[in-house]
C-alpha cells in the first residue's frame, strides 16, 4: 500500500499555516473560524450502464503492471462490456502513473469522448488528490458518466460529485476482486434503474474469527442524507484544501487499510474537530482491514472508534460490506439513503442511474 503519512502530515500543517486562506473559508464549523462550502449543484444522475458499452480505464493514482491491465479488461468483458484505454494508462513517474497534467489529461478525454459510456479506475494507491485542481468540472458536468473506483480515487468521487452534481460511485476498481456478492451490488447500482436498494451484509468463514469484520452499533437511530465518503487518510489528507468535502447533513460512509489503531484514531478525530463531520446526520463504517494491530499499550479498534463516535450523538455503525475486502457494495455519492444504526444496514432510497 502507498504510504500517505508523510503527506498528510505535510498537509496538516499546511493548513495550520494558512490561516487567513483556507481556514478562512471554512466558517461555520464547529470549534474553526471562518467555513463555508460551495452551494450545492443540482444533482446529475449518469445514464445506465449496459452490456455492450465502451468503458475507459484510467490511472489517476499508482502505476500498473501490464499483467494488471490485461486482469482489468478481462474482468469487464466478462461483465458483458467493451473497453478502451490511452496509452498513458501504463505511463509510470516514480509512484505516480505519469505527471499529474498527464493523468489529468487521461482523465478528461474519457470524460469528453462521446463513445466511451463509463470510466473505471484500474487501480487506487496514491495520486488522485494531486489532480483535483487541473480537471475542468464545467465540461465534466455537461458530460456526465458512470464513474467508479474507491482508495485513493475517493478525492476525485467526492471533488467531482461537489463541483458538478454528478453522482459518483465508490466501487470495485480493476483489480479488486470481481465475486458474485460484488458484481451483483455493482451491477443493482450501475445498470439497474430500480429504486430502493438495501445493501446486503456478507461475511465469510474464514473472518469469523477476527474482529475487524464485526458487525456493531455505535450509537443507535435511523437517520436519512445523500451519501457521501470513502478513504478515511484520503478524506483527512483533504482537509483545508478547496476540495474539503462538505459533511453537513450527510449519510457519511468510512473505511481504511493497515493504518494502526493510533493512526486511525488520529485521523478521526482531525476530521471531526477540523470539518464539519460532527454535523453530519449519521456515519456508516465499513470494515477497517488491518487497522486492528497488536500493539502495547494500545486500544482495540472498537475501543477507538467507540471513544470517538459514541458521544456524537448520531446514528452510527460499523461493519458494512464495504472496504479493501473481497466482498464490497457500490455506494453512489449523492444519493439519498436511511441508515438504520440498530440494525446495521443501509437502503438507497432513490434510484442511481438515469435511462436514456
Amino acid at each position: 500500500m502507498i504510504d500517505r503519512r508523510s503527506f498528510i502530515r505535510k498537509s496538516g500543517a499546511a493548513a495550520a499555516l494558512s490561516v487567513g486562506t483556507a481556514a478562512g473559508l471554512r466558517a461555520g464549523i464547529p470549534g474553526v473560524e471562518g467555513a463555508s462550502y460551495p452551494v450545492s449543484k443540482p444533482r446529475i444522475l449518469p445514464r445506465a450502464l449496459k452490456k455492450g458499452d465502451l468503458i475507459g480505464l484510467v490511472t489517476p493514482g499508482s502505476p500498473i503492471t501490464g499483467e494488471q491491465l490485461e486482469e482489468a479488461v478481462e474482468k469487464l468483458e466478462n461483465l458483458g462490456f467493451r473497453t478502451y484505454y490511452k496509452e498513458s494508462v501504463l505511463s509510470e513517474y516514480g509512484y505516480l502513473a505519469g505527471r499529474d497534467q498527464e493523468r489529468a489529461d487521461e482523465l478528461m478525454h474519457m470524460f469528453t469522448n462521446e463513445e466511451v459510456k463509463g470510466i473505471w479506475c484500474v487501480r487506487g494507491g496514491y495520486g488522485s488528490i494531486r489532480i483535483l485542481s487541473r480537471l475542468d468540472y464545467e465540461k465534466i458536468e455537461q458530460n456526465p458518466k458512470v464513474f467508479i473506483g474507491y482508495s485513493d480515487i475517493t478525492a476525485l468521487l467526492t471533488t467531482i460529485y461537489e463541483q458538478t452534481g454528478m453522482v459518483t460511485y465508490h466501487g470495485p476498481v480493476g483489480t479488486s476482486e470481481f465475486n458474485k456478492f460484488t458484481v451483483k451490488s455493482l451491477e443493482e447500482v450501475i445498470m439497474d434503474p430500480g429504486q430502493k436498494y438495501r445493501y446486503p451484509y456478507k461475511r465469510d468463514k474464514d473472518t469469523v474469527d477476527n474482529p475487524e469484520y464485526d458487525r456493531y452499533t455505535i450509537h443507535g437511530g435511523e437517520a436519512e442524507g445523500l451519501l457521501i465518503g470513502g478513504n478515511i487518510s484520503v478524506l483527512d489528507s483533504m482537509i483545508g484544501s478547496n476540495f474539503e468535502p462538505n459533511f453537513e447533513n450527510k449519510i457519511v460512509y468510512l473505511e481504511e487499510i493497515e493504518e494502526k489503531t493510533y493512526r486511525l484514531d488520529k485521523m478521526l478525530f482531525h476530521l471531526l474537530e477540523a470539518t464539519n463531520l460532527k454535523l453530519a446526520a449519521g456515519i456508516a463504517m465499513g470494515v477497517m482491514g488491518g487497522c486492528n494491530i497488536n500493539d502495547e499499550p494500545r486500544l482495540t479498534l472498537k475501543q477507538a472508534i467507540r471513544d470517538l463516535m459514541e458521544p456524537l450523538d448520531m446514528p452510527a455503525s460499523y461493519g458494512l460490506s464495504f472496504g479493501h475486502i473481497e466482498k464490497i457494495i457500490t455506494i453512489p455519492n449523492g444519493i439519498r439513503a436511511r441508515l438504520n444504526a440498530d440494525r446495521n444496514f443501509l437502503k438507497l432510497l432513490e434510484k442511481t442511474v438515469e435511462v436514456w
